[in-house]
């Protein structure tokens, strides 16, 4: 039985190409991390409710963030609250709880952020105490096939590389593979971004996935930096 998408973002044109069948993958909704308004948060829910019912045959695969259950935001709450109503409703699901995502888009995450303002030659900001982890897109979808198809299914994991830097780190690597000096000056302020493994077995497919992938900041610098400028 065919996959349904729903979404037209980075997400959705990953899972569009999934190999896997009689999937909902929920990829659609409020993708601003400082959202604040009740009626986007609604509306993602409205959509979620009536996909599930339309599609309840399927199981439901929906993206949540490895900082929702940690972090005391409108947004993250919302996290918290789409899962809920995912366990509540559905008979087969899994929730995947993400770092930062790595792909070929222009939006504020942390990889196109930094790119677009090194070669744009604009000064920002980068902070001093933040940790970060980003994790390939193509990556999270090559994960989703070996959890599907190898476990059972009604469960909530985060998807973690086994590695974290700073994003000072992460704009002097992108400066590097421009050939443009980076503007930026470092701020007192940020917090690590944690995303732990538990001890399931499917964890630990996650963790051997990622286990064999030395440079794996430096690989999605050469891969996505020339890709994210294309769009620019």
């Amino acid at each position: 039985m065919d996959s349904v998408v729903i979404g037209n973002g980075l997400l959705a044109k990953a899972f569009s190409k999934a190999s896997v069948n009689n999937c909902l993958f929920f990829c659609s909704g409020v993708s601003n991390s400082s959202e604040t308004r009740k009626e986007a948060f609604d509306r993602e829910e409205a959509l979620l409710r009536s996909s599930i019912i339309e599609h309840s045959n399927k199981c439901v695969v929906y993206f949540s963030s490895v900082s929702a259950p940690k972090v005391d935001s409108c947004y993250f709450n919302h996290k918290i609250n789409m899962e809920k109503v995912i366990v509540e409703n559905t008979k087969d699901y899994i929730i995947f709880r993400l770092p930062q995502v790595a792909g070929a888009v222009v939006n504020s995450t942390l990889l196109s952020y930094i790119t677009q303002n090194i070669y744009l030659g604009n000064h920002f900001k980068v902070f001093k105490n933040a940790t970060r982890t980003i994790v390939d897109i193509e990556d999270i979808v090559k994960v989703f096939e070996l959890i599907y198809t190898q476990s059972n299914r009604k469960m909530t994991l985060n998807i973690c590389p086994n590695y974290s830097f700073d994003p000072e780190t992460l704009a002097q690597l992108i400066s590097k593979n421009l050939g443009i000096e980076a503007l930026y000056e470092v701020v007192n302020a940020g917090s690590p971004q944690t995303c732990e493994l538990d001890n399931s077995i499917e964890s630990q497919i996650i963790s051997d996935f990622f286990y064999n992938q030395p440079r794996y900041l430096e690989k999605l610098v050469e891969k996505y930096v020339t890709q994210i400028i294309s769009l620019l």
